[in-house]
């Protein structure tokens, strides 16, 4: 009987999903999360069953790992204005790291190859509803405690600064540099009044 090979797999994990920030869903093999993991076939099969398991797996640790820091970030704050400065700090902070690929594992992941696929579309959609909603609370709440103006309703602003942040992590894949978009971020912002 072959021998399982013991693994970290919170290292295993961390690996795999920056293997998809990387190349993407569609790019990425069986063959190269095995090498990237240092894993066995019999391993892997056995702890992930397959490629869209650990990819889930993966959107699931990103959001863990990325997506939590930057909405404790927000919530630090009861003034959505302070708050919303504080998570862009964060996106920041990922953007200018070295260690990670550019963009997000998650906007990075809503390509025509993962939409067609029922299960990942049905995640991802699930966790776009789950950020809008996660937004518009605090947004509702700085509007109730008189920090934040009300002039946009506080889900239709929701909407507007996650499809800005969708876009500024496509145009971080770009040559534009991180200093430049965090200007456009700080006129972006003023021109919402937060």
């Amino acid at each position: 009987m072959g021998r399982v090979k013991v693994f970290d797999e919170t290292d295993a994990l961390a690996k795999a999903m920056r293997l998809f920030w990387r190349q993407g869903y569609a790019n990425t093999s069986i063959k190269q999360l095995l090498s990237e993991m240092n894993m066995l076939n019999g391993s892997f099969y056995h702890s992930f069953k397959d490629k869209k398991t650990i990819f889930l797996k993966s959107l699931d640790f990103y959001n863990q790992k990325v997506t939590y820091k930057r909405q404790e970030a927000l919530a630090g704050h009861d003034d959505f204005s302070n708050g919303i400065r504080a998570l862009f700090s964060e996106i920041f902070k990922t953007l200018e790291s070295k260690k990670e690929p550019k963009g997000c594992l998650i906007v990075n992941s809503m390509a025509e190859e993962v939409l067609c696929i029922d299960e990942l579309k049905d995640y991802l959609e699930n966790d776009f509803k789950i950020f809008v909603k996660f937004l518009t609370e605090r947004a509702q709440l700085s509007i109730d405690h008189k920090y934040t103006t009300g002039q946009i309703e506080a889900k239709q602003l929701a909407y507007i600064l996650v499809t800005y942040i969708q876009g500024l992590f496509r145009v971080s894949k770009t040559a534009t540099s991180i200093k430049q978009l965090k200007k456009q971020t700080e006129y972006f912002l003023c021109a919402l009044d937060l």
